[in-house]
C-alpha cells in the first residue's frame, strides 16, 4: 500500500551542551491559558487518514494473539543486518493493532560487549552501540502516540536518539507531516533509512546531515510539536543532557508565547542518577511554577509490557522478557 508522503529528516546529533532558556514566572498562566485555546486536532482529516490506511492499523480481536513473523536478512555494507516486526498494541488490547518493521544489526552482543569493557574515556573509540537493536522504551512511546494518534497526525516530531526508529516509524505511519529523528551513531541512522525506504520507498524525503553539537553546543532545537526520547538515559551526564533540552523547549514555548511541545520520555534501564527531574535544577523550578500555578507537573509514571522480544546484548540470541518503563508524558489532551 501506498502511504501518503511523511518528509522524514535524519539529522545526526546527540551529545550536546544545550541552549539554557530563561523566562519570567509572569509569562506562566497566560502561556497556559493560550496552550489550552491553542490545542485542536484535526480529527476528521486524521479519520480520513486513518480509514485509507486500515492495513497497517487495524482493528485487532477482543483479545490479541500475537503474530509470528518472518525475518529477512540483508547487509549494510559488510555488517548483516535482521528486520524484527513489532507489533505496537494499544493499552486497551482490544481496538487497534500498528505493525512496524525495523532493522537491527544481527549479532550485536561483539560490539556492545566491548563497549562494557573498556574505560568510558576509551568508549567514543567504539561509538554508541546501543543503538542498533530495539529496546522496550520505544514500545512505550510508540503506545503513547497511539493513544494520541489524532495529535500526531499533521504534527512535527524530533526524536532525541532515535536508534532503530521503531517510535520515529510510528509517528510517520500515523501520519505526522515531519519526523526529525537524531541520534549519535551513524550506522543507527542508516538501519532507520532503510527500514523506512523498505516501507515508504520514494514517498518520503530522508535527509542525513551530520552535525556536532558538542562544537555548536548553544545551538537551539528545530522547532517541532512533538519531542520524543526513548531509552536513552544510559548515564548521569546524557540524562542530564536530555532534562536540559526538555526545558529548553518548554521554557522556550514561555518565552515566545508559544503553542507547548507534547512530551515522551522513556526509560526502561533506570541506571542510578539518571532522574533529571531531581538532578536538574531548571527542572526542578520549573516544577514548581507548574505546581503553584495548578497546572500538571513533570513527573514520571510506571508501566509494564509484558513478553517484550528483543536482540540479546550479551548473547546473541534473541531474549523474551518484561520490562517495567518508567515515562513522563507532558503536554498532551
Amino acid at each position: 500500500m501506498m502511504l501518503p508522503y511523511t518528509e522524514m529528516n535524519v539529522v545526526l546529533s546527540f551529545s550536546f551542551i544545550p541552549f539554557i532558556w530563561i523566562f519570567p514566572a509572569r509569562y506562566l498562566t497566560e502561556a497556559f491559558t493560550a496552550q489550552q485555546i491553542y490545542v485542536k486536532s484535526n480529527a476528521d482529516s486524521y479519520l480520513s487518514f486513518r480509514n485509507r490506511h486500515v492495513s497497517k492499523l487495524h482493528n485487532a480481536p477482543d483479545k490479541i494473539e500475537r503474530p509470528t513473523y518472518d525475518r529477512r536478512r540483508a547487509s549494510l555494507g559488510k555488517t548483516p543486518i535482521i528486520s524484527r516486526t513489532i507489533p505496537i498494541e494499544s493499552l486497551d488490547h482490544c481496538t487497534n493493532l500498528l505493525e512496524v518493521t525495523i532493522w537491527e544489526m544481527e549479532k550485536p552482543s561483539e560490539i556492545i560487549q566491548a563497549w562494557w569493557s573498556v574505560d568510558e574515556s576509551d568508549r567514543a573509540t567504539i561509538g554508541d552501540p546501543f543503538g542498533v537493536v530495539m529496546w522496550p522504551g520505544s514500545i512505550a512511546a510508540s503506545q503513547e502516540l497511539m493513544i494520541h494518534a489524532s495529535q500526531v497526525f499533521n504534527s512535527t516530531v524530533l526524536v532525541l536518539g532515535a536508534g532503530t526508529g521503531v517510535e520515529a516509524q510510528v509517528a510517520a505511519l500515523l501520519g505526522a507531516r515531519k519526523v526529525i529523528a537524531t541520534d549519535v551513531n551513524q550506522f543507527s541512522l542508516n538501519l532507520l533509512d532503510f527500514a523506512t525506504d523498505q516501507i515508504m520507498g520514494a514517498q518520503h524525503s530522508m535527509n542525513t546531515s551530520i552535525s556536532n553539537i558538542i562544537e555548536t553546543r548553544y545551538e537551539k532545537l528545530p522547532y517541532f510539536d512533538i519531542l520524543i526520547a526513548a531509552d536513552v538515559l544510559y548515564n548521569s551526564v546524557l540524562a542530564k543532557q536530555i532534562g536540559l533540552r526538555l526545558y529548553e523547549s518548554i521554557s522556550r514555548a514561555l518565552s515566545e508565547d508559544a503553542s507547548f511541545p507534547k512530551i515522551i520520555i522513556t526509560d526502561s534501564q533506570q541506571f542510578h542518577g539518571t532522574n533529571f527531574l531531581v538532578e536538574v535544577e531548571e527542572l526542578r523550578e520549573l516544577n514548581k511554577m507548574l505546581f503553584e500555578n495548578g497546572f500538571d507537573i513533570l513527573q514520571w509514571k510506571n508501566r509494564s509490557i509484558n513478553n517484550i522480544e528483543t536482540s540479546g546484548v550479551i548473547l546473541d540470541e534473541d531474549q523474551v522478557y518484561d520490562a517495567n518503563v518508567r515515562l513522563i508524558t507532558w503536554g498532551w489532551t
